[in-house]
């Protein structure tokens, strides 16, 4: 129904039908499903607490979505609300709640904020030492989905928890004796 990145971990999910394809399709098309993830990204956002909006466009020859102008006939309006949850040295953990849902937009509007996500690969700018902490994939989790049942129409809501390999991320970015806010 919907796509995470390959190495994002956490929920997604798949009808088991044609009816229940077309259904979910439309609450996507029309952006009702919640869908927030928590992301660890480098350096501190400041407000602690806003939205990003963005004008993206698909590079079809780099397979990256790329910031465009305003008015480009090909942009497509990206939508995220952010809220710091804990800060560290050198990053910080984020919830980001998609209001839209292009390809990849957690990592680009993080990126062209100066908050690259830590493991990331492609969305990046400037030498790797820029990027000192290691962690193999994007530090990146679909942690909550939330739609409509296409068969009963009620509301059903998912969370998945954060993977055992973002839990040991976290350990090392806190300090020694300080627990999570």
């Amino acid at each position: 129904m919907h796509r995470i990145d390959r190495d994002t971990s956490g929920l997604v999910v798949v009808a088991k039908h044609a009816a229940a394809h077309a259904a979910l399709k439309e609450q996507f098309l029309r952006h009702e499903p919640e869908r927030i993830y928590q992301a660890v990204v480098y350096g501190h956002p400041t407000p602690a607490s806003g939205f990003w909006r963005d004008r993206l466009v698909w590079d079809q020859k780099a397979l990256i979505q790329k910031e465009t102008h305003p008015r480009d006939p090909h942009g497509k309006e990206a939508i995220s609300e952010y809220r710091v949850i804990e800060t560290f040295r050198e990053a910080s953990l984020i919830e980001v709640r998609l209001v839209t849902g292009k390809r990849n937009q957690i990592r680009i509007q993080a990126r062209l904020r100066g908050h690259t996500l830590v493991g990331e690969q492609r969305y990046v700018y400037g030498p790797d030492l820029l990027r000192p902490i290691a962690f193999p994939r994007q530090a990146l989790h679909a942690g909550r989905l939330a739609f409509r049942h296409p068969g009963t129409d009620r509301q059903v809501e998912f969370e998945a928890p954060l993977p055992e390999d973002l839990q040991e991320l976290l350990k090392r970015l806190r300090p020694k004796g300080r627990r999570r806010q």
